[in-house]
């Protein structure tokens, strides 16, 4: 897909269900007029309690969808293996049950449109005849839904006290990857990272923060000839209440929980 001098592109990504949420991403989107085509980048109903609304608000307005790796454990929740240690095992029979209750509540229609998603890895946009001048959107990484792309090394010892990911460790899901912009949700926190020629934008989540900012984001990724690409980000507050009572009449795994921590913080953290 080609533009000739300006190209505007709206990315958000990890909604988990969060239909409040994401009617304040779709409404501020939609406010502007001058967004030339709007990207999901997967993840959008596991963990919250309205998995089926997210998908009709979604197919309704006919977003551009890209597949996570919750939406393929939909259709296929996360195995637990002997040479897991227990936290492990018990972390991933929650998981487990959260996706089984997940698919319960979707019906065959949106169970389909769903498989049809696993096809749908990335979206590539060329502004120009130049291959690096493209931008490149994923879930995670080029090459997987899984693996994560950290913050920059800086940012990594702020906030984890460690570096969890060098520049080096970046080779294998970087190397083959021609366009010069990546962007991607997956961890959910905002950042910007740069790596060899490439800058790797994480547009951070609708839902279940990983910075402490209840907020819902995402981004707009400008395109001008004269200056190349540029990075817009917003931060939305949203209203609790809805959520609240979705969480309370619904019930899915975890519900008592989660509710704690909306009515204590405002918002359920992601944990990586």
């Amino acid at each position: 897909m080609k533009w000739g001098i300006t190209m505007r592109i709206a990315v958000f990504s990890d909604v988990h269900g969060n239909l409040t949420a994401l009617q304040a991403i779709l409404d501020h989107i939609f406010a502007q007029n001058d967004i030339d085509h709007i990207v999901f980048a997967g993840d959008l109903c596991v963990v919250g309690p309205r998995p089926q609304a997210c998908i009709d608000l979604i197919r309704e307005h006919n977003i551009d969808c890209l597949v996570g790796n919750t939406d393929q454990w939909i259709l296929s929740p996360p195995t637990i293996t002997d040479d897991m240690d227990e936290p492990m095992q018990i972390q991933r029979m929650q998981l487990q049950a959260i996706c089984r209750w997940t698919a319960r509540q979707l019906d065959q229609d949106s169970l389909s449109w769903i498989k049809l998603l696993q096809g749908s890895f990335n979206k590539v946009f060329a502004p120009t005849s130049n291959a690096a001048d493209n931008l490149l959107i994923v879930h995670a990484n080029p090459v997987d839904v899984n693996q994560i792309i950290f913050p920059p090394v800086d940012k990594q010892l702020e906030l984890y006290g460690k570096v969890r990911q060098t520049d080096d460790d970046l080779e294998p899901i970087l190397d083959k990857t021609t366009e010069r912009l990546v962007a991607f949700g997956h961890l959910h926190i905002p950042s910007t990272r740069l790596w060899k020629d490439k800058v790797l934008v994480n547009i951070s989540s609708v839902n279940l923060p990983g910075d402490g900012d209840p907020r819902a984001k995402y981004a707009i990724l400008s395109w001008q000839e004269s200056t190349g690409w540029s990075v817009q980000r917003h931060k939305l507050s949203y209203p609790l209440d809805s959520e609240i009572l979705a969480l309370i009449n619904n019930q899915p795994p975890g519900w008592e929980n989660h509710l704690d921590q909306l009515k204590s913080t405002g918002f359920i953290p992601q944990i990586v």
